[in-house]
């Protein structure tokens, strides 16, 4: 079976005392004999090497305190206020950071009765190549930095006071883009007793759906780490998202001391809420193991219940019905933070997205974490697992590929296990645009990639994205289950005819031509999506999407750090690509836009001519501003061109009330229309018509000096929980409260932040700017900065003043306050014997 092929894995990487990926993807209400803590305050860091470190007695009173998940390659350098460094190993792929070595400490205090329960330390990801040390004995190392890996450290804790030390070492050059440094998501303890649930948890598959019913099946393995045999009783219920049980189901087996038992069990659900992206319904499956009727551990792991089915007929279907992937490629970093990954910056990037009418994301090109994952379920955003950027050969002097032949069978059962529960996945990629996919031993890795997950979930098809289609490509194709082609639209007709159960996608588009790619998607039905390149900006990759400095994909020099490439910008603001493609869908978020192409190409940003043709190819967005301005030229200049965006029948654009002219749009215009116009000061008003009457508009005015500093909080209130954010949008408007855009305008703030939380960083989308992220003095870019606060432990109230020169100073406050939890605990508060028929029977309604 499955389950008990992972448990042979994990039970072989016990050995050598790094398991692979078992990471718990839930809040426990739990017993006191079974814990889990998140460990992300009170640790110390040291950035550099230091001799000893991982000896409990070792003095670290002179290191800084910190909160992971932490990112040091986002911090100033010594000596300097911002981060970046011209002569940095990785150069612009990685932003002009460094990377090096860092180490982290943490003492926490352990129960007397520690000895007798089974620990385990769980790292969400680690960048990279990470050692553990607990009370000075090494318990394992895991050199992936995108996989979680949970530690068994039993042997090695002991009551009263431990030590954790983490070493990591990031040598440069690593990565093809900014990865960030350190340990980059959330670290856990759990103390279980010795009969517990395995830390993977369950796997959960619902093999039939109908609206009617629909089958519940769970592989759970319980282990037991006691010497003697043990009669464990599993009991599982459904909870629906109301906090109603739905169904019940109990198991009994004799557990030899030192093993574990696969648990198979199977419920039905009776008018079961499917999970799709428009209706993204959660279950919860509620485990207990119990003893003699003694509660030993308790297990909540979140699920939906959907059928996904590809074929080159009918395209991609959910529940039965077809879906068009809208999708967009992300990286990791979350801008302002780095390389940290937390639950809400992860979510923020979904919902901007979502709101902007993309259903799918790809996690380029490394796993996603559990926060994503978790925020995707609820969304309703499709995502594409991808496990890596590199096999065997190298991409970067020091990236994965050194560990890939003795890791990547680990490293695939991690990143399965920590997403098969998630109705958000459908598809788990093995790899992106693999070097040595034209050859034989390219073919005999993607073979083994996919047969290995084919064996851990054979529920999803595996995909890869592939660029190269020459000789030797079809040997890989025919390895996977869905073809992602990277940038060779002009294949899809071609490769159907030869192949024509060949289902495909778009695993990477030009941004520019969104109007083609996305034409194929609507045409023919084997090809079920498009991922632009990107949906979201991100740092390293320094100018791609923009200057075009040489050959090597328009890699920008110092100090150049965005890519530019995405159609949301590094803060979350859309650019005008975004709201093309919000009608190019057509979505009706947003039915008809306006914007301004700057005169000579010049603009905000170092002139994107000077990179000669190369800058106006790949990933380069249409110059255009959501401003209307002279642009420091004379009245009587050329006229300005302006294009609108429209879903509608026709657009008109007025300027000061004066007609400009009326045009038809449709698909034979690409859904857009073109105007000029030269510059007067006023409002320029695009109209749209259906029938010929109005139903949509968008209105640019020309905005005076800056003379106000304008404040928006995502979120009022968080969890007073060390993990949870506020963004707060700083924007420059004028007397009459309109934003400005121009450079002119911008203006240097300060962000101070007191109370129950921290300021975690700032950030503008400016791709040049040599500023710091965290020191709390950012400038404006286009009139804007987005600054990020970060709730403490201790629940109250969080005050933000923001000021600038001539400005007057502006505060926002948020609360942070106890953190909100689903409270299940009297669900399965009596032992089950004490009952009678059992199965089924709805226990009341929880709160």
């Amino acid at each position: 079976m499955v389950a008990r092929w992972i448990a042979m894995v994990s039970r072989q990487l016990l050995q050598s005392r790094a398991l692979p990926v078992l990471f718990l993807a839930f809040v426990l209400a739990t017993p006191a004999s079974s814990r889990s803590v998140e460990l992300n305050t009170g640790w110390r860091f040291h950035r550099g090497d230091e001799a000893g470190a991982a000896r409990p007695a070792f003095d670290d009173s002179g290191w800084r305190a910190v909160s992971v998940p932490h990112d040091w390659s986002i911090e100033d350098l010594p000596g300097q206020s911002h981060p970046f460094d011209k002569n940095a190993p990785g150069g612009a792929a990685i932003a002009y950071t460094d990377g090096g070595i860092g180490w982290y400490r943490l003492r926490l205090d352990l129960p007397a009765d520690v000895r007798s329960r089974s620990v385990f330390l769980h790292f969400g990801a680690v960048y990279m190549n990470a050692e553990i040390w607990v009370n000075g004995q090494p318990v394992g190392q895991h050199a992936y930095g995108y996989t979680p890996f949970t530690l068994d450290i039993g042997d090695a804790v002991r009551p009263g006071t431990n030590l954790i030390a983490v070493q990591v070492d990031n040598e440069q050059p690593s990565s093809r883009w900014y990865s960030g440094s350190g340990i980059l998501r959330r670290v856990y303890l759990k103390v279980l007793d010795k009969v517990h649930i395995d830390p993977d948890g369950p796997t959960i598959t619902t093999p039939e759906v109908a609206v009617d019913k629909a089958a519940v099946h769970t592989t759970t393995i319980v282990a037991n780490d006691l010497a003697r045999p043990v009669e464990a009783q599993l009991i599982s219920a459904v909870v629906d998202a109301s906090g109603h049980e739905v169904s019940r189901t109990a198991s009994v087996r004799t557990i030899a001391g030192g093993a574990s038992a696969d648990i198979v069990q199977a419920q039905t659900l009776d008018q079961p809420a499917l999970w799709s992206p428009d209706t993204p319904n959660l279950y919860h499956l509620v485990q207990e193991v119990r003893l003699g009727g003694r509660l030993v551990d308790r297990r909540e792991t979140s699920f939906g219940v959907r059928r996904v089915t590809f074929d080159a007929q009918h395209g991609l279907r959910i529940n039965g019905k077809p879906f068009l992937l809208r999708g967009g490629a992300i990286h990791s970093d979350n801008y302002m933070l780095g390389g940290v990954s937390l639950p809400r910056a992860d979510e923020r990037k979904l919902e901007l997205m979502k709101a902007a009418g993309y259903n799918a994301v790809r996690s380029a090109h490394n796993p996603a974490s559990q926060g994503l994952l978790d925020a995707a379920d609820r969304l309703g955003m499709l995502v594409i697992d991808e496990a890596f950027d590199a096999w065997t050969v190298a991409k970067q002097k020091n990236d994965y590929s050194r560990h890939f032949k003795q890791d990547w069978r680990s490293d695939i059962a991690s990143m399965i296990a920590s997403g098969r529960n998630h109705p958000s996945v459908i598809l788990w990629s093995i790899g992106n645009e693999i070097p040595e996919l034209t050859k034989p031993a390219g073919h005999d890795e993607a073979r083994a990639l996919a047969d290995l997950i084919h064996k851990l979930d054979p529920t999803r098809p595996v995909t890869a994205a592939v660029n190269q289609f020459g000789p030797g490509s079809e040997g890989f194709i025919k390895a996977l289950d869905v073809a992602g082609y990277n940038y060779y639209p002009e294949r899809y007709g071609p490769d159907h005819a030869a192949d024509p159960d060949r289902v495909m996608f778009g695993s990477e588009s030009f941004s520019a031509q969104a109007f083609d790619y996305w034409t194929a998607v609507e045409t023919m039905p084997w090809v079920v999506g498009d991922f632009v390149w990107t949906g979201f900006d991100y740092l390293g990759e320094a100018g791609i999407g923009w200057t075009g400095f040489n050959s090597h994909f328009g890699i920008g020099p110092y100090p150049w750090q965005l890519a530019m490439a995405g159609e949301i910008d590094a803060t979350g603001r859309l650019r005008p690509a975004a709201y093309y493609r919000e009608v190019l869908w057509k979505t009706h978020i947003t039915p008809t836009s306006a914007f301004v192409e700057w005169p000579g190409a010049v603009g905000s940003l170092p002139d994107k001519a000077s990179g000669g043709q190369l800058a106006l190819t790949n990933w380069v967005q249409d110059d255009l501003h959501p401003v209307w301005h002279a642009f420091g030229l004379p009245a009587d200049y050329m006229p300005r061109k302006i294009v609108v965006f429209s879903e509608d029948d026709e657009v008109e654009l007025f300027l000061n009330g004066r007609s400009l002219g009326r045009k038809p749009v449709s698909k034979a215009t690409e859904y857009e229309a073109v105007f000029h116009a030269r510059f007067e000061p006023g409002e320029l008003k695009a109209v749209g018509y259906v029938h010929g009457k109005p139903v949509s508009q968008w209105t640019l005015e020309t905005a005076g000096p800056p003379a106000a500093i304008r404040l928006n909080v995502d979120r009022s209130s968080i969890r007073a929980d060390g993990d949870d954010l506020a963004y707060v949008t700083a924007e420059l408007v004028d007397a009459k409260g309109r934003p400005t855009y121009m450079p002119e305008s911008d203006r240097l703030l300060t962000f101070k932040v007191e109370g129950a939380g921290v300021l975690a960083g700032v950030g503008n989308g400016d791709p040049t700017a040599l500023e710091s992220f965290q020191s709390g003095k950012r400038s404006t870019f286009h009139g804007r900065a987005v600054a990020v606060i970060r709730a403490g432990r201790r629940p109250g109230p969080i005050r933000m003043e923001v000021q600038g020169a001539g400005l007057p100073p502006v505060a926002v406050t948020v609360l942070a306050g106890e953190e909100c939890r689903t409270k299940r605990a009297n669900a399965l508060g009596e032992p089950v014997a004490s009952r009678r028929g059992e199965a089924g029977r709805p226990l009341g309604r929880t709160h």
